[in-house]
């Protein structure tokens, strides 16, 4: 009868934990009652993205991944963060909504790692920081933490090297070679490439607002500009009415073409914005509802928004960047 009770016991005990490639995160705000905010995974071959809603200032939430993966909390400001989880974890996450750059996660040792990270850098300047990911990166090579700080500090950093790039990327292939995140980091480097001044765009497909898939080339123009953008950017809409200002006369002389692609997850927020505009003839609004998970934003290595391509009509890219404020002078430059 005892050893029955303890069997019986011990299956319970199992059975409230996490099983397989399952894991749960356990969240609280002190400052917050209620919102909610979205969660989706670094992990490119398994990603998705959910909403979590938020009730007296907590949260759970119960995903799936078969090895330890980087998920962002992404909330409406445009407030990114980042946690660590793994087949099996229980987590617990905690914040205040008035300070969401100083938050703790526990359950892991990679959470415990970032942890500590975070809490090293948190007053530093960009530089500063960028020097601590690479001391961090090379001392823990083996920790998926590893690959995170490499994609922000190193892959998404125009101003690092292609020689350091190809070092530490040999470093955590050594260490990952199967890892589906760093697989899409390199890929992400590979397309980044491919859109550099000179280069030939790829052909990617897009989904307009009635959701109907078209060709970025199906409408041949001298030049097209494509805006990369999303309304729970910080000033997002304003990025993109200023984005429209600046083509001052361009878009009434039928030379140039905008494709404005929103990385919007909520799509009704996105077609808010811009149904006074959907009469435009100049204009292809675009939004899969997908993010940075999206095939097209993967195929044209896009990793942060504002940012835009602009090529001529053979889809040579002649101009790529993020500030609004220089595009005049690169279309007075390019278009004549």
């Amino acid at each position: 009868m005892k050893h029955s009770l303890y069997i019986f016991i011990l299956l319970l005990l199992v059975s409230c934990g996490p099983d397989g490639n399952s894991f749960r995160l356990k969240g609280r705000f002190r400052d917050m009652q209620a919102g909610e905010l979205y969660i989706y995974n670094l992990n490119g071959d398994h990603a998705r993205l959910d909403t979590i809603n938020i009730q007296e200032g907590k949260f759970r939430y119960k995903g799936e991944t078969d090895q330890v993966t980087p998920y962002i909390l992404l909330f409406p400001n445009g407030v990114e963060q980042v946690i660590f989880a793994g087949p099996g974890e229980d987590l617990e996450y905690e914040a205040t909504a008035n300070d969401l750059k100083n938050y703790v996660v526990n359950g892991s040792e990679e959470n415990l790692l970032m942890n500590k990270f975070r809490e090293e850098t948190y007053t530093l300047n960009p530089s500063m920081m960028t020097n601590t990911a690479r001391i961090y990166i090379k001392d823990n090579p083996a920790s998926p933490v590893a690959i995170y700080l490499f994609d922000h500090y190193f892959a998404q950093n125009e101003e690092v090297s292609d020689t350091e790039l190809s070092e530490l990327l040999k470093l955590l292939r050594s260490k990952h070679p199967h890892h589906h995140y760093l697989l899409d980091i390199e890929s992400k480097l590979k397309s980044t490439a491919g859109r550099q001044i000179g280069k030939i765009l790829p052909d990617v497909t897009l989904t307009t607002k009635d959701r109907k898939s078209v060709k970025l080339w199906s409408t041949p123009k001298d030049y097209t500009l494509i805006a990369f953008w999303a309304t729970w950017m910080p000033n997002g809409t304003d990025f993109f009415w200023r984005l429209k200002n600046s083509l001052g006369d361009y878009r009434d002389n039928g030379r140039l073409r905008l494709v404005a692609i929103s990385l919007d997850i909520e799509r009704y927020r996105w077609e808010d914005v811009i149904r006074p505009d959907t009469a435009s003839t100049y204009i292809l609004h675009c939004c899969d509802g997908l993010g940075f998970e999206s095939p097209t934003v993967k195929t044209l290595g896009i990793d942060a928004v504002p940012y835009y391509i602009l090529t001529d009509k053979t889809h040579k890219v002649l101009d790529s960047g993020e500030d609004v404020n220089q595009l005049s002078d690169i279309l007075k430059k390019n278009i004549h």
